[in-house]
């Protein structure tokens, strides 16, 4: 009788218990798996709530970037601006667009150097340059001359007094 209870109780491990250990064993590598898809899931999610809120801070800095080309058909405006300018400070000015040079990283938008001379006294000259330099415009000035033309006070002391060139070469982004 012993020996037949033993046949049983193999018979039961065999039939049941190890069908059910190899079950177990796949139901957690299902789980695991199931846990790193959630994971993989879950971060991505993450990465794409991130990703958007950059979309979002981004889009408000791209309208800005594009404020800073001029726009082709609003020429006029810039050289207007820079007339306007010149004349607050008192300066003559003449200002010589050269022919457009396409950008290779983005053909929307285009490279105009341009030459700027103006003649007027140094410090309406620096008042004009601090003037440039807060337009909203990209102007990237490559190189900038000075010239003594004459002295218009004739007391040869006063830096104001003397007549001075200014030449600038720079480059214009256009859109």
């Amino acid at each position: 009788s012993a020996a037949i209870f033993i046949f049983i109780i193999a018979g039961l491990i065999y039939c049941v218990v190890l069908p059910t250990i190899e079950d177990i064993k796949k139901i957690r590598e299902e789980i695991g798996a199931h846990k790193i898809d959630l994971e993989n899931k879950y971060l991505k999610s993450k990465s794409l709530k991130k990703m958007s809120a950059n979309l979002k801070k981004t889009e408000s800095q791209l309208e800005e970037l594009n404020n800073i080309f001029i726009n082709q058909n609003r020429a006029l405006e810039f050289i207007t601006t820079l007339e306007g300018i010149a004349d607050k400070e008192g300066l003559t000015q003449k200002i010589s667009l050269l022919p457009a040079q396409n950008l290779k990283e983005s053909p929307a938008y285009k490279k105009i150097p341009a030459q700027i001379a103006v003649d007027g006294g140094f410090s309406a000259e620096l008042k004009y340059l601090a003037d440039l330099e807060t337009l909203d415009y990209y102007i990237n000035i490559k190189s900038l001359e000075l010239s003594t033309i004459g002295d218009k006070s004739g007391d040869g002391e006063d830096g104001d007094g003397k007549n001075i060139s200014m030449l600038i070469s720079a480059d214009t982004y256009w859109k």
